[in-house]
């Protein structure tokens, strides 16, 4: 323990100093200083458990030296006044400051004693009580994970009860995540794929420990909104999200995605993902839940390390290569598409085939047949001029009929939808011309809440087909073009006076002017209230 002995007379502070037998109360060093402004600077760099100053002194008082240590240094601490017998008024004051007691010159050294012993003892009951809070601060931090994975548990994996509505809402109240009884929610289900393939337990722990890491930084880094996340019972992640509306929906599926491709880069596994649409009430959350477990099995079917949703899986390669199983796909990519397009779309043909179960090959003959004349009647109404496959359709079927593996039935196949392809190569229609159309819409549009499906059909294509489209003629995805254009648009905005953020916000189409201010952040390298600093322009914020 350290006490500070302050007073501009040597005799005293120094008599103190020599003669009080400080290490009977377990005082191991005495320091002084001679006024208070070179107490206040000693204090600082010393931390002294008790300061014994006097009131009056030529510069800093010993009231101005109480006041300014405490406004720097909150607790651990006690201060000791001396004073004579007209100081009255000033003792009070020192009191009324946080003063523990007071000394009457001449000092008394058996009443310093029994201050002392009174001083300490109120220093030791403050550090134990600062301990015990911290404990327990810690222990509550420690348990606060555990505690949300068993309410979050109760709420999602098991079928809601009535009887526990209370008990829950109390415990989610407490932990900050009542927001779940109140909002429309979204759940996205994180799963490794072929983890049971992992015979290593700890390694197991350590990929699903790896990839809870990732999916935390990926939301504190780009999702805006309200979330949580937990593991649940089967070994996966269990992400809920604040939903309040489609254009939310379509933003979750961008963070499903992009988390995937993070846990690849990161973690070096595989993980596949199932999103929900979403649920008014948290008492809609299990069978969320368990429709979010129907969407990932889907993965045995398309595939995995993707996003799956109600409708299929969305992923970036669906993006690059669209679905011959799709018919308006395959529609798409004939109308516009390229040969080396129309031949990669193709290499899936054997596994769609497959898909089919049919064993024996006529079977097999004649649902191609039919898949090509369900094509060639799309293509016809699109604007396809030949009309040969109606007036004859036996003789795709004998051309058909002369292959008997499911490569050179794939061949053939591919030959067809390349002439069809050519065919509409004379027409005026150019993917140019679709994109450019997809521009002036988003250019008029861009404050509502566009979605890739909205624009597709304003173009009259599939989202998958614009996607690619976008990507081909202006080196940008649909997102990222339509983001170019709010901020272009903000930018412009905030370079008026008139215009508050949030109102600029909202203009350019973002309801959550903290979502908005990180993405302009992300996208100029400043916030828009930097921006506008920048050029000259001060408040209306």
């Amino acid at each position: 323990m350290l006490v500070l002995i302050v007073d501009d007379e040597w005799e005293i502070r120094e008599g103190l100093r020599r003669n009080f037998s400080w290490g009977d109360y377990g005082i191991a060093e005495v320091i002084t200083a001679d006024d208070g402004d070179t107490a206040l600077e000693l204090a600082r760099l010393r931390r002294p458990d008790l300061i014994l100053t006097d009131i009056r002194m030529k510069r800093m008082s010993g009231l101005e030296l109480i006041e300014h240590y405490t406004a720097e240094r909150d607790g651990g601490w006690k201060a000791i006044v001396i004073s004579g017998y007209d100081d009255f008024e000033m003792v009070r004051s020192a009191m009324k400051l946080g003063a523990m007691d007071y000394l009457l010159k001449p000092i008394n050294t058996a009443e310093l004693g029994d201050i002392l012993t009174r001083t300490i003892d109120q220093l030791q009951k403050e550090k134990r009580d600062r301990d015990n809070e911290m404990l327990l601060q810690s222990h509550v931090q420690n348990a606060l994970p555990k505690m949300r994975e068993e309410v979050l548990r109760e709420l999602v994996e098991f079928k809601y009860n009535a009887y526990r509505e209370t008990r829950i809402a109390h415990r989610l109240r407490t932990l900050e995540l009542d927001w779940l009884l109140e909002d429309r929610l979204s759940l996205l289900l994180i799963e490794v794929d072929d983890l049971k393939a992992v015979e290593n337990r700890n390694e197991r722990s350590l990929i699903l420990f790896g990839i809870g890491n990732v999916v935390r930084q990926t939301l504190e880094e780009d999702c805006a909104y309200r979330s949580v996340l937990y593991a649940d019972a089967k070994n996966r992640w269990v992400l809920l999200l604040d939903c309040p509306d489609a254009a939310r929906l379509e933003a979750y599926k961008e963070l499903g995605q992009l988390s995937i491709r993070r846990i690849n880069q990161f973690v070096k596994v595989n993980v596949s993902a199932a999103l929900c649409s979403t649920t008014d009430c948290a008492s809609g959350l299990n069978a969320m839940y368990t429709e979010t477990e129907e969407i990932l099995e889907q993965k045995a079917v398309y595939g995995g390390n993707r996003l799956l949703t109600g409708l299929g899986w969305e992923s970036e390669a669906e993006q690059e290569n669209p679905s011959i199983r799709q018919p308006a796909e395959v529609l798409d990519l004939i109308r516009y598409g390229t040969d080396d397009e129309i031949r990669a779309a193709m290499e899936p043909f054997v596994e769609m085939v497959q898909c089919w179960s049919f064993t024996q090959i006529r079977d097999i003959q004649q649902r191609i047949f039919e898949w090509l004349l369900d094509v060639f009647k799309k293509a016809w109404q699109h604007g396809w001029t030949d009309r040969t496959w109606e007036r004859n359709p036996m003789a795709v079927w004998e051309r058909l009929e002369q292959y008997d593996t499911l490569e050179s039935l794939k061949e053939q196949a591919e030959q067809f939808l390349l002439t069809v392809a050519a065919g509409f190569r004379t027409q005026s229609v150019s993917p140019c011309q679709i994109i450019q159309g997809a521009e002036k819409f988003i250019r008029i549009r861009y404050a509502d809440g566009l979605t890739l499906q909205s624009v597709a059909e304003e173009v009259h294509v599939t989202p998958v087909w614009l996607s690619k489209l976008f990507k081909k003629e202006t080196g940008k995805t649909f997102l990222e073009y339509l983001t170019d254009i709010r901020m272009e648009r903000a930018k412009r905005m905030l370079e008026e006076v008139q215009f508050k953020i949030y109102e600029v916000s909202s203009e350019v189409g973002y309801k959550d002017p903290v979502h908005f201010t990180k993405l302009f952040k992300k996208q100029t390298g400043h916030t828009p209230k930097e921006y506008r600093r920048l050029r000259g322009i001060a408040g209306n914020e």
